[in-house]
């Protein structure tokens, strides 16, 4: 029955620490769960080079959702099976611009596997840390390529409302999500971790019975709990997300992902394999 089980977990806020580090609790955790047959991987809004890490650390075998569902990436072969992008996009970044010169304002534009900006300022910078890339900077040439999303950053939300309005008001094509309370992402239309989730169930068709299971803590994940056979937040979820819909398991501070895996999904089998032998 493990077999039959694919289990999704979000990053940051979920199963990494605020060291963005993965706990050994919940390294093992997956590894016995792996061992055991099922089937585990990662949906992020990370571009490939932020997730790859945490890829390996896990020895993650099947695709992983990437960059809030605009990629479904399978780093095994180097391909996407998802590759969504944004188009146009010029006229919208010049209006960010001229409110960054204004007020904090990070702009991160996101094209074939790098990550560029105009500016390293103090936002960025926290950002490079975060996910432990390095922005390169953006020029003209940059500008007649498609790319795949785009990332805002400000301690203040009135002005990512203010960015919102901007998106609203030029009829712009495209998804809008919060990833956390202070990034505001600009996602090819369609692109969501939900729709990616989809892809990804189609790939691994040949298991008949597939449950999945996806726990995440923000705005960005409940189209994949939505999707999902079974969805799990994490006890630190956005308070939108505590009305009783989706499943609960720990703290991320408190190893989330060992909890649900322990406690749910081997506790669950466990009980299905003693009423099959009574």
């Amino acid at each position: 029955m493990m077999r039959e089980i694919l289990l999704v977990s979000d990053l940051d806020g979920t199963l990494l620490d605020s060291r963005q580090t993965i706990s050994k609790e919940n390294k093992n955790a997956i590894k016995d769960f792996k061992k055991l047959g099922g089937k585990f991987t990662i949906a992020t809004g990370r571009m490939e080079k932020s997730a790859q890490p945490y890829i390996d650390l896990l020895e993650i075998d099947i695709p992983v959702i990437l960059y809030n569902g605009a990629v479904v990436y399978n780093h095994k072969t180097n391909k996407r099976l998802v590759d969504k992008s944004l188009k146009n996009y010029t006229p919208l970044i010049k209006l960010f611009r001229e409110i960054a010169f204004k007020k904090k304002l990070g702009i991160l534009i996101y094209q074939k596997g790098e990550v560029f900006t105009f500016e390293k300022n103090s936002l960025i910078m926290e950002y490079e840390i975060k996910d432990n890339v390095n922005c390169k900077l953006m020029s003209d040439e940059n500008f007649e390529h498609p790319i795949t999303k785009v990332l805002l950053i400000s301690p203040e939300r009135s002005t990512l409302q203010e960015c919102e309005t901007i998106i609203q008001e030029c009829n712009y094509s495209c998804d809008l999500v919060y990833s956390e309370s202070n990034y505001l992402e600009i996602l090819p239309y369609t692109a969501s971790k939900g729709n990616a989730l989809v892809v990804l169930q189609d790939f691994l068709g040949g298991i008949k019975n597939l449950h999945t299971i996806c726990v995440g803590d923000n705005l960005n994940d409940i189209s994949m709990l939505e999707v999902a056979s079974q969805g799990f937040v994490v006890e630190n979820c956005h308070e939108s997300m505590r009305n009783g819909k989706y499943a609960r398991t720990l703290h991320h501070e408190k190893n989330a992902l060992a909890h649900l895996i322990q406690k749910h999904i081997f506790s669950k089998e466990m009980k299905a394999l003693s009423s099959k032998i009574e």
